[in-house]
Order: C-alpha cells, then sequence, then structure tokens
C-alpha cells in the first residue's frame, strides 16, 4: 500500500467547553491507525492536544491533527467561519464504494479533489456511488429531511464515519438509510454535517 499519506483529524475547540467530541476523534484515529498499521499513541495525542489548547486563542478554533506513519504528530490551527447557507453541486461521476480512503481520514483526497475541480463555482459536491446512492459531500456528512425523519447514508454506501454523524446517531436525531439519488426529488431539506461546523443547510444547483 502506498504509504505517502497521514492521518488527520479536524477538530474544534471552543472554551471555556474544550475540544469537541474529542473522544470520537481519537476513536475514530485509534482504528484509522490500526487499520493502516500507523505508530499513534493515543495518550500521547491527547497530552499535546492538551498542550497545545494552552497556546490558542479565546475564541473557537479548528485544530487539525496530523499523525504520519512513525507517529509523529503535527498540530495547527485555524479561524472557524462564520456557518452560511451552501451551494451545492451533484458530482460528475461515481465513486466507489469498496474505496477504502473514503472511510479514513487522510491526507489522499484525490477523489474530493477531482469533485471540487469539476465544479469550482460551488461551495461544496455531494458525491454518490456505482449504485447511484448518495454518499457525503467532499468535506461533510449528508442528511436529508424526508417526512419527519432526518436520514444519513449508511457507512456501506462509501463515506467517512463523521464523528459529529456518530454523536447525532448515538442521540437518536438522525437514522441511517440507503438514499438514492432519486431521494434528492423528495427531500423538504439538505444539511451539511460535520464536529467543527454542526449543522449547515445546503442548496443544490446545476441540476
Amino acid at each position: 500500500m502506498n504509504e505517502s499519506f497521514v492521518l488527520y483529524e479536524g477538530i474544534l475547540w471552543e472554551p471555556p467547553n474544550g475540544y469537541f467530541l474529542l473522544d470520537h476523534h481519537l476513536e475514530r484515529l485509534k482504528r484509522s491507525a490500526a487499520h493502516f498499521d500507523f505508530a499513534v499513541d493515543l495518550e500521547a495525542v491527547r497530552s499535546e492536544l492538551a498542550e497545545f489548547a494552552r497556546q490558542l486563542p479565546s475564541g473557537p478554533r479548528k485544530v487539525r491533527l496530523e499523525a504520519s506513519k512513525g507517529g509523529a504528530l503535527v498540530l495547527e490551527h485555524e479561524t472557524v467561519k462564520p456557518a452560511a447557507p451552501l451551494r451545492i453541486a451533484l458530482a460528475d461521476e461515481p465513486v466507489s464504494s469498496g474505496d477504502v480512503f473514503l472511510r479514513h481520514k487522510t491526507s489522499r483526497r484525490e477523489v474530493y479533489e477531482r469533485a471540487r475541480a469539476a465544479h469550482p463555482d460551488a461551495d461544496d459536491v455531494l458525491l454518490w456511488n456505482e449504485r447511484r446512492e448518495l454518499t457525503e459531500t467532499t468535506t461533510a456528512n449528508v442528511v436529508l429531511e424526508i417526512g419527519n425523519e432526518r436520514l444519513t447514508p449508511p457507512v456501506s454506501s462509501g463515506l467517512l464515519a463523521g464523528t459529529f454523524r456518530s454523536h447525532l446517531l448515538e442521540r437518536g436525531e438522525i437514522i441511517e438509510r440507503v438514499l438514492p439519488l432519486d431521494a434528492l426529488e423528495e427531500t423538504a431539506g439538505l444539511f451539511l454535517i460535520n464536529s467543527v461546523r454542526r449543522w449547515r443547510e445546503g442548496h443544490l444547483v446545476d441540476r
């Protein structure tokens, strides 16, 4: 397997509460490290995050954590931009539901970059697989509001199990369901979710 990639997590730092869903992020990092045989010491990661937090500004920040195969960590932070409705394009071609890199958060982002490059005027791109099932966007998990339910595609469709997605599933606020492309015709709302920006509304364009 090509080893020229790193694992990463994007974690919201919110004073005074600290890192949002930190245990979910560390558990996902642990799973990915085990899958790709990366030497990641979770207690060391937790300790370095705590130390890093001491230098952060007073407002919310997105903390990017990168872990190399040998276990070296890089931590950076950036501003969290205000949430706003997003213009979402539908991808031109399917992704493969069997692509392992869609299920882990890594620096291998060629699939996402191709989709974004094909729709430079959109804020994000909604992906779908070879079975014409919706998966995710290039930056977030997807929720469709159909009837009285908020539905999100299962990992088996070919997507990253986002930490905020997992949190909402545990709380029963969203439900997993295979969503064919046709579901876009019946949805009353399209939402993008991730742990840094939480809920954002999306509007399909170029259809």
